[in-house]
């Protein structure tokens, strides 16, 4: 199925959603948070993990790529930014608008970037970057796509933490109630049609486990100081599967390099990533 290229530019208007303490907690949980993050799961206010910021962007980001005509049954996402304005309060009104920055070819497929940006009560609170591998729509020509995010742990360095958290077999199910229903997570026909043995986990929790456990081990789990982070994804990650989160602080202060490995295989699901904060 060819691309549509003039969706280039196609801006989705913005989508309002509201949301109370009870979202961000299950968001919270889907990520691995329990008891010893109680800040986050409580109510009536808890803390808002910084990357619910995906939260709201997941439909408008859909929506803006079906405009493209791909099958997005072949999509896989490659790598997820999110840079965060002003900590999320614990419920209000999101209004979240995405726009198709650009299509590139890279012959196995194309590369779109989608980027969002979503207010609260009308005041921005954060922008997100999606980068979105369309399979086999690849081979129309054009320029190569921005450079990529290469940010790795130093050589040779040992990291500065090291956490393991586990994920159960039910972990997709849980964390597609946060609104990222896409099949290929849950449906195992769906899985199969995409080349994977059963449903895989979303990269979006793998991401937000990270970038959870980062901001607990180099932030003090306070949102606010947290200014962004950008991941790329290497490998899936299964329902089940022991994920290690891995941090390394850089030479510049306030930023850290993030690895995320699946214990069990030493596949290595993050391995560029950078966490930015507030020293």
């Amino acid at each position: 199925m060819a691309i549509d290229m003039s969706s280039v530019g196609h801006r989705v208007e913005p989508r309002e959603q509201a949301y109370d303490w009870r979202n961000v907690s299950l968001y919270a949980q889907a990520l691995g948070a329990g008891t010893e993050d109680l800040d986050f799961v409580l109510d009536p206010a808890p803390k808002v993990l910084p990357t619910w910021a995906v939260i709201p962007a997941f439909e408008p980001v859909f929506d803006a790529m079906h405009r493209t005509g791909a099958d997005l049954v072949q999509l896989l996402h490659t790598s997820q930014r999110v840079e965060l304005r002003k900590p999320f309060p614990a419920a209000g009104v999101m209004k979240t608008s995405a726009e198709i920055r650009g299509i590139w070819d890279m012959k196995i497929g194309a590369i779109a970037f989608v980027d969002t940006e979503t207010e609260v009560d009308g005041e921005l609170h954060c922008k997100t970057t999606w980068q979105l591998l369309l399979r086999g729509e690849g081979g129309f020509g054009g320029e190569r796509p921005p450079g990529s995010l290469r940010t790795k742990p130093p050589r040779g360095a040992d990291p500065d933490f090291e956490v393991e958290v586990p994920t159960s077999r039910n972990q997709a199910l849980l964390y597609r109630l946060t609104g990222d229903i896409n099949p290929i997570h849950a449906v195992p026909k769906v899985a199969e049609a995409a080349g994977f043995d059963r449903p895989i986990l979303h990269g979006l929790c793998t991401y937000g486990v990270g970038a959870r456990i980062a901001l607990r081990e180099l932030a003090g789990g306070n949102p606010a100081r947290l200014k962004a982070f950008e991941a790329r994804f290497s490998k899936v990650v299964m329902p089940g599967d022991t994920l290690v989160v891995r941090g390394y602080r850089l030479e510049e202060a306030g930023q850290a390099a993030i690895t995320v490995t699946v214990k069990e295989s030493g596949d290595v699901a993050i391995g560029n990533a950078l966490f930015e904060f507030t020293p």
